[in-house]
């Protein structure tokens, strides 16, 4: 089974009232379903996305962010962006505010003197619709041939890692590999596409096994590979591009050329806008593609 429908249920809960966050907390644990207790738009905009949740439960009227913008912004987050929103309504919302919150991106409604059945089928209907979506997500962002990432899911991963990098206390390194198996159009030419997809196949798998699980490997197009490794410096980095050079030369008929590049964190106190991340999203996969250049005029390999 898929990863998506193995992982456990997940509900984040935001209500500033203790008692009724408790009150749900406590039904929805009873149904087995993990629950990431908070009592703030703000606490849920900051730890959400972490948690991976399923849905996300939110009272409407909250001080501070409420609920209603608290969604606006939850929308905005990549990770966060399909995720059922279920607001929870006190007896002093009207049907305007049940307009703002379906246009702010809310998928369903739940009054706090609801029964906790009501509660959990609420909940329950959403999950397996949150898990569908995201198995089409999923499915568009996989390369059909190789099983890797594809180049929309590079970029956009790479933007989330350094807007992360952005956020931490301290500095932080991520590394960029940008591969090209030499020759492949001798491959292709000489053996045929079908032995050629086959090499991109071994070759993805090369990639696979010298790599962590928490680097992202994606076909970027043709016979070009790109890795970005988090929280890693240059030596880190040339260790695993060696890595990937020596198992994709074993297991496949043909060699592998690398570039590196790297992307190191600005201090916490700078103001790292959007557009900047956008740019060092472009200026790190530039850099990357400008040493495989280097690494190619060097002999390839």
């Amino acid at each position: 089974m898929d990863s998506i429908t193995t992982k456990p249920r997940r509900a984040v809960v935001v209500d500033d009232d203790p008692a009724h966050r408790r009150l749900m907390e406590i039904t929805l644990t009873d149904e087995g379903i993990e629950v990431l207790s908070l009592r703030s738009g703000e606490e849920c905009l900051a730890q959400a996305a972490d948690f991976d949740p399923d849905v996300i439960l939110i009272d409407i009227q909250m001080p501070g962010l409420d609920g209603l913008e608290t969604c606006r912004r939850l929308k905005q987050i990549p990770e966060l962006a399909v995720v059922p929103v279920v607001f929870i309504t006190g007896s002093g919302d009207d049907e305007a505010t049940a307009v703002q919150a379906l246009d702010a991106g809310g998928n369903d409604f739940l009054s706090k003197d609801s029964s906790p059945i009501v509660l959990v089928a609420r909940v329950r209907c959403q999950i397996p619709l949150n898990r569908s979506v995201r198995k089409l997500q999923l499915f568009a962002m996989t390369d059909e041939l190789t099983g890797l990432f594809t180049r929309r899911f590079l970029n956009d991963a790479t933007r989330r890692l350094l807007k992360s990098a952005t956020r931490s206390a301290s500095t932080t390194h991520t590394a960029c590999l940008y591969c090209d198996l030499d020759h492949f159009k001798n491959i292709n030419d000489s053996l045929g596409h079908v032995a050629g997809d086959e090499v991109l196949r071994i070759a993805a798998r090369a990639l696979r096994t010298s790599t962590r699980d928490t680097d992202v490997v994606g076909r970027y197009g043709g016979e070009e590979f790109v890795i970005i490794l988090p929280d890693t410096d240059v030596q880190g980095a040339a260790l695993t591009a060696e890595k990937i050079r020596a198992t994709v030369e074993r297991m496949s008929p043909t060699t592998v050329s690398v570039g590196i590049a790297m992307h190191t964190s600005p201090p916490p106190e700078s103001r790292f806008t959007d557009q900047a991340i956008d740019a060092a999203v472009q200026e790190l996969f530039h850099q990357a593609d400008q040493a495989l250049y280097a690494s190619k005029s060097a002999g390839r390999n």
